[in-house]
């Protein structure tokens, strides 16, 4: 293991990987190295050990993580560098794709951030992402149900959490201008359309979810189509 500390651009992708739980050799390119190869710079941080490999991904892909001594190194919580299990890996996986998969200006947010936007107590949730639009900022509630949960389910569930934020005061003019978002993320079209007309027949009442607030469906790169995703991003980088 090497010593000394990490330079500025070996500790933005520590940061990086702390707030996003993983990321990819192409990520990282994009976001630091201009659409250039950053093997150098990580080959370095695997060999401080400030990051390890996560395999799982199909073929020899293997995702890039947080070691307990990267998390140390920043001065967060180990917590950012607990392994992937069965369940949170394809979770944080599809928040990746959201925020740079999708060709739209998003990241996710910290819980320290988040309370920084809306004070104490903040809108409940696992995840939430910020949209920078040209027009307006857009806080995401994020959503990511899993392949075997039922569409009913996930509506029931996206009722729950839209009822416990409109009992927070600060969120109202959030929720009434369509700023603050429910997102619900799938891994394929057919389930998104499934999802969109579920959410659209909600309410027969007149009073459906989508007139309670702005919900946005949206298809990401899972598991089954994230080597597509990351070569179509290393394209584009090479014809930048």
């Amino acid at each position: 293991m090497s010593s000394g500390k990490p330079n500025a651009t070996q500790r933005m992708v520590l940061e990086h990987l702390a707030r996003y739980r993983l990321s990819f050799q192409e990520i990282v390119a994009t976001l630091f190295f201009d659409g250039g190869n950053p093997q150098k710079t990580l080959n370095q941080l695997r060999e401080q050990g400030l990051i390890e490999t996560q395999k799982g991904f199909g073929g020899n892909r293997a995702a890039y993580v947080l070691s307990r001594a990267g998390a140390a190194a920043l001065g967060t919580s180990r917590r950012r560098a607990d392994n992937l299990g069965s369940e949170a890996l394809p979770a944080n996986l599809a928040v990746l794709s959201f925020c740079l998969l999708q060709g739209r200006s998003r990241i996710r947010l910290t819980d320290d951030e988040l309370e920084e936007l809306f004070g104490e107590p903040a809108p409940p949730g696992r995840f939430h992402c910020l949209e920078r639009g040209a027009r307006a900022t857009r806080v995401y509630h994020v959503y990511t149900p899993g392949d075997s949960t039922r569409v009913g389910d996930i509506v029931a569930r996206t009722r729950a959490h839209i009822a416990e934020v409109w009992k927070l005061p600060a969120l109202e003019p959030w929720l009434r201008h369509e700023l603050y978002s429910h997102a619900i993320l799938v891994d394929n079209e057919d389930r998104a359309a499934a999802l969109n007309a579920a959410l659209d027949d909600s309410g027969s009442d007149g009073k459906g979810l989508r007139t309670l607030s702005h919900i946005h469906v949206e298809s990401v790169a899972g598991l089954a189509n994230l080597e597509e995703a990351l070569r179509d991003l290393a394209q584009e980088n090479q014809a930048a």
